[in-house]
């Protein structure tokens, strides 16, 4: 009786809802025939700045930051051209791109979108006769906003800007030396040949390993950026290589080469769209959103949550600097904070899955291991759908394990499935300097982490235990995660990193694209309709901590065993003022400073 209440007050609910939608559409609608003369033909788009996958929440006193400009994202990229999609008036859009941040799997999602616009126009607008453009305008061509142009109907560009994709180039420093010059020696244990996160430290020039890994990824990095080209400019693929061989080129010999479409400053385009004696009207999309003509959406009584976990992993809460920081970047992912989100998600009626979005090279075993037992317990309530930014390796792919299908971009950086622990040792830069350093210690073993000493035979076979049961634990969790032979996992881990590309190979993920690739998953595993109706649910901490379920009543519902505790952690002691920022952090499972591609 109380279930049959409660699904009448829902479609009540429903209903009224459903009803005062039309309602403000309608007159939303006739706001726009009453303005009708401002709507332009092709609203513009400035990309002007770094893009984050979803709207950014910021705390308030960013704005304030002198030169601080806030992100962009390609969500609401997704809903301002579903709006300009589906006004039946509007010719086209225009994107203005002036030095944005974007990455190579971000171009890849924004290419995607373009896309998903010209499949919306059409879905609207089924006997149009002609169909919106998408133009780009560049100011600068680099690599990965050139990919994203080619996705576009025409791309124009400045006259003097040159067309300068170059192909990848790294030059990673070494440290060594000049380490030793001061009397700093890093004293490194790993048990992966391509974790490599500490080789600028603790080698003097390149090894084989991260050669070869630079090599791999290069090649299927280099390999999207021409397949790119090629399916958007309609060029062999033997002369999108021999141009990318002879560049950079000059706008008028990009334009001979077909590479661009026209040469125009920003003020010439309006002509260029339309005619010299009656020039398209443009005007910021900001200004004129309100006047695109609006339709009634369904929505679905559930929804799919969101938990985006961004930055180094560390213990403790997370962290947002309005700076970059070294090691640790602009932001971390607390655990503490994560398991308050996770826990929040499986409280929320409203969600009948979870999708995390996941950008993170890594950081603490701990961390990653407490965020994971919380995403496990999640995915035993709620399907757990993963997808992949930029990067997810290390840590940010341990995270990723409990996810019932994972999607990445193809120029996502994915795996590193490795560990790696690295101390500093001072002893001879405190020589250098003349300064007398007595230490005093009870226990065989007190100064293990300590930067006095190199470990000796004996620590160091210490930590090289605790090394490989960290990574067994982390090949455990990849088995059961992807379905996996543990013991034949070491051909694709061992500290190796993949494109997104190369990681669907492996059966790391299970299919690449965007951020509504995952989505359409997500519905698909929770029976929901994929037509749209489906809202996105940020899921961010609650106000009141929530406590852990008791482990043996989740166990007792499922009829599970008792997860594996994670093993003994080998210590890594941090000096100096990233001690009092971190904590009593132990090890670090961070991904390489492998090249992003821009």
């Amino acid at each position: 009786m109380q279930q049959r209440l409660f699904n009448l007050f829902q479609q009540v609910g429903a209903a009224l809802g459903a009803g005062w939608q039309q309602l403000l559409c309608a007159l939303a609608n006739l706001r726009r025939r009453i303005f009708r003369k401002r709507l332009p033909d092709y609203p513009v788009i400035v990309l002007d700045r770094e893009i984050e996958e979803r709207s950014p929440t910021s705390p308030w006193w960013h704005e304030y930051l002198p030169g601080r400009k806030t992100p962009l994202s390609l969500e609401e990229l997704s809903h301002t051209l579903q709006r300009i999609a589906g006004d039946p008036d509007v010719k086209g859009v225009i994107f203005l791109l002036k030095g944005v941040a974007l990455s190579l799997a971000q171009a890849q999602s924004m290419a995607a979108l373009f896309g998903r616009f010209r499949q919306w126009d059409k879905q609207y607008h089924p006997r149009q006769a002609t169909a919106k453009q998408i133009i780009v305008h560049l100011e600068q061509i680099s690599s990965a906003g050139y990919v994203a142009a080619c996705a576009a109907d025409k791309i124009s560009v400045t006259p003097l800007t040159t067309w300068e994709v170059l192909g990848l180039h790294s030059a990673p420093t070494f440290y060594k030396t000049t380490l030793a010059r001061l009397g700093i020696a890093m004293d490194v244990v790993k048990i992966a040949p391509w974790k490599t996160a500490a080789d600028q430290f603790s080698c003097a020039d390149m090894s084989p390993e991260f050669a070869d890994q630079i090599g791999w990824l290069f090649d299927s990095l280099y390999n999207d950026i021409v397949n790119a080209i090629h399916t958007g400019r309609h060029l062999p693929i033997e002369t999108v290589q021999a141009l990318i061989d002879q560049a950079p080129w000059s706008a008028e010999q990009a334009l001979a080469h077909g590479l661009i479409d026209e040469i125009a400053y920003e003020d010439e385009l309006p002509v260029r769209l339309g005619a010299p004696d009656r020039p398209a009207s443009v005007d910021f999309y900001t200004r004129i959103h309100k006047l695109l003509w609006r339709q009634p959406q369904r929505h679905h009584s559930q929804s799919i949550g969101v938990i985006s976990l961004l930055g180094s992993i560390m213990t403790g809460e997370s962290r947002s600097f309005p700076i970059p920081l070294p090691l640790l970047g602009e932001r971390t992912i607390g655990s503490t904070t994560a398991e308050q989100q996770i826990r929040a998600a499986r409280a929320d009626d409203r969600l009948a899955a979870v999708i995390l979005h996941v950008d993170s090279r890594g950081g603490s075993a701990l961390a990653s291991d407490l965020i994971w037992h919380e995403l496990k317990l999640l995915d035993r309530e709620k399907p757990v759908i993963v997808y992949m930014g930029d990067v997810a390796a290390s840590g940010g792919y341990y995270i990723a394990a409990p996810g019932r299908k994972i999607v990445a971009q193809r120029a996502t950086l994915t795996g590193s499935i490795g560990v790696i622990i690295a101390k500093p040792v001072t002893q001879d830069a405190y020589a250098k300097l003349s300064a007398n350093r007595q230490t005093i210690q009870r226990g065989q073993h007190a100064d293990i982490y300590q930067d006095t000493r190199a470990w000796d035979a004996d620590q160091r076979d210490k930590i090289e235990g605790s090394i490989r049961d960290v990574y067994g634990n982390f090949k455990q969790r990849v088995a059961e995660g992807r379905a996996l032979a543990y013991e034949n996992l070491d051909a694709i881990c061992n500290g190796r990193v993949w494109t997104g590309a190369q990681a669907l190979d492996h059966k790391l993920v299970d299919a690449l694209g965007d951020f509504q690739v995952a989505l359409d998953l997500a519905c698909q595993v929770a029976n929901l309709p994929n037509d749209g109706s489906v809202a996105t649910i940020e899921v961010t901490v609650p106000k009141r901590k929530v406590l852990a379920e008791p482990v043996q009543a989740i166990q007792a519902l499922f009829g599970l065993d008792k997860p594996r505790q994670f093993s003994q952690l080998a210590e890594f002691a941090l000096t100096g003022e990233w001690a009092s920022l971190i904590g009593n952090e132990r090890v670090w499972l961070l991904a390489d400073e492998l090249p992003k591609i821009k």
